[in-house]
């Protein structure tokens, strides 16, 4: 069997984790500051990737587009001229 230790006999471990409250603090003009900048800075990532992304769309149209002419051509020229309804 285990022993148990009689209470009182442990360290007592304290509340307070031993660091002053106001110590590293910013101020709150500075706090605004920065969060101000971190917004900004996030706003222009996100600008960036969406442009990233538009001409990475672009860039697909254009390949589906040109896969589909292909296809056009692969086919004969009736079936080219034919409207889409009378073909389906």
């Amino acid at each position: 069997m285990a022993l148990r230790r009689p209470p009182g006999s442990g360290k007592r471990r304290s509340t307070d984790s031993g660091v002053e409250p106001d110590r590293g603090a910013l101020s709150r003009e500075k706090k605004e500051q920065r969060v101000a900048l971190f917004l900004s800075d996030f706003d222009q990532q996100a600008k960036e990737n969406i442009q990233e992304m538009k001409k990475e769309l672009d860039s697909l149209l254009q390949t589906a587009e040109k896969a589909f002419t292909v296809e056009l051509l692969k086919m004969p020229v009736a079936i080219r001229k034919m409207k889409r309804k009378d073909l389906l």
